[in-house]
């Protein structure tokens, strides 16, 4: 006799679904693919990193030997003796060189030089010379400074050519000066840095000019 108290039930389908192996291989991909990326990112952001302190200490923090020379010479005041003479030991001359000295400071910091000299030489020797005192040039500036350097043939200590180039009506003349100080980079680096200057020019003495001055 047929059991009518107990009726079967069928089971309650699962509301659970197991990842198929196609949507786990699909998660790894993509996790993969985001680590990929992250690393990329990560390198290239390195690599700007690297470049940009690379030219930061090519440009900024390199160390550049200041210029200076001369933009212009002014005569003034000039003096000739014993011109077209035979005799060098009694030929002269004597004058002001109004010099306007150019300093360009190409680095990234502030250059200040002490106490030097600029001299006028001719023949190899010294005619002439002024004291340029402590100055201090701004970074990736220029400064000018006019200076007057009184120039005598009475300091040389050999005239046999001063009298034929006084005949010739051209002198040639030399100016040197070395400008010595610091370079200061971010108020944090500082390097001992030397500016020379030497400039060739001719004086002419029928009409009392600089010419051909070339530093």
């Amino acid at each position: 006799m047929a059991d009518h108290g107990h009726s079967s039930l069928p089971f309650a389908p699962s509301k659970i679904h197991q990842r198929s192996d196609e949507e786990i291989a699909t998660f790894k991909a993509l996790r993969k693919e985001r680590s990929g990326k992250c690393f990329v990112y990560v390198f290239a952001g390195i690599v700007i990193l690297f470049l940009f302190t690379l030219v930061f200490a090519l440009i900024v923090l390199r160390f550049r030997f200041p210029d200076v020379n001369l933009s212009s010479v002014a005569v003034k005041n000039l003096r000739l003796s014993n011109v077209g003479t035979a005799s060098s030991s009694n030929s002269s001359f004597s004058a002001t060189l109004v010099a306007e000295v150019t300093i360009k400071n190409t680095n990234f910091g502030r250059f200040n030089f002490e106490n030097s000299t600029m001299s006028v030489l001719y023949g190899g020797m010294n005619v002439g010379d002024i004291r340029i005192g402590r100055w201090s040039v701004k970074a990736r500036e220029t400064r000018k400074m006019n200076v007057a350097v009184e120039v005598r043939s009475n300091r040389l200590s050999d005239t046999k050519n001063l009298s034929s180039d006084m005949m010739s009506g051209m002198l040639k003349l030399n100016s040197y000066a070395s400008l010595s100080g610091r370079v200061n980079l971010l108020n944090i680096i500082k390097k001992r840095k030397i500016a020379e200057m030497n400039c060739t020019m001719t004086l002419k003495l029928t009409g009392g000019a600089i010419e051909d001055l070339q530093c």
